[in-house]
């Protein structure tokens, strides 16, 4: 931590992904700016034949902040019409596929053309962090293909993925109920993470643009005082104040491996 302290207070500008992260980088002196990845480009693909009623894809990699334990536990508690497929490479936790309940399938790693089958496949997406600054990327990938999902209850993922989600507390019977609640609202959090995606994309715009041109004033060697763009709607909590200074915002990114 103390290197990640110096290295912010001498870099000329920090990028990170949420608000906690921007005010982390600020009690280090640092110069943060604040930019989330861009809503991937995950092509449209014909939905495979799946083994529920409802599937629901829970994009896992066995990390330790991960609690992939308690989602199968809440498997035991749901209808056996709710099939969770789970990704990852589960052997690496010498976990026995026989010991889980019937409505679990461990897909193990996969390429990634089956894992945007998957994506298109499932009515749903589950990805979990114990991490409270981590924007998790199944969450990205899930609103690229527009589907609803099951998030932690985190600030940064209630902020920035403020739509068309459920967000759980990392208990077996949270997590059952919020699939539930998934299931019986899902029409309107459909709705929802349409609208969020265009939002979101179009945000992200204008943000890169903004680094864009706080990069060239850098460059001129100028302190990079310029007036920053309205982002727009400040619902996510990070969004650009247009009476603020631009003042710069990086940060390691979270990433949730969808495999190994």
């Amino acid at each position: 931590m103390r290197l990640s302290a110096y290295v912010q207070r001498r870099s000329d500008l920090t990028l990170v992904t949420n608000r906690d992260l921007h005010e982390q980088v600020k009690r280090n002196r640092g110069r943060p700016f604040i930019l989330q990845d861009r809503i991937p480009d995950i092509p449209r693909t014909r939905p495979a034949p799946l083994k529920g009623r409802h599937n629901i894809l829970f994009i896992c990699s066995y990390a330790a902040d991960e609690p992939y334990h308690l989602v199968f536990e809440a498997a035991r508690r749901l209808d056996s019409g709710v099939h969770i497929y789970v990704t990852g490479n589960y052997c690496k936790k010498n976990i026995d596929p026989g010991l889980l309940p019937a409505n679990v399938s461990l897909t193990g790693y996969v390429p990634e053309e089956r894992y945007v089958e998957m994506l298109n496949s499932v009515d749903a997406t589950i990805d979990l962090t114990e991490r409270e600054g981590c924007l998790v990327c199944g969450a990205y990938e899930s609103v690229s293909v527009e589907k609803p999902q099951i998030l932690s209850d985190t600030r940064a993922l209630r902020r920035y993925f403020n739509k068309g989600a459920v967000y759980t507390p990392h208990t077996a019977e949270g997590i059952r109920d919020s699939i539930y609640t998934l299931l019986r609202d899902r029409e309107r959090l459909e709705r929802e993470v349409r609208e969020l995606k265009e939002q979101r994309t179009r945000e992200w715009e204008v943000k890169r643009s903004a680094l864009a041109w706080l990069l060239e004033d850098m460059a001129r060697g100028v302190d990079g005082h310029r007036e920053a763009p309205f982002v727009g709607a400040r619902s996510d909590g990070d969004s650009f104040d247009p009476r603020r200074k631009v003042k710069g915002e990086r940060s390691p990114e979270c990433a949730q491996e969808r495999g190994d």
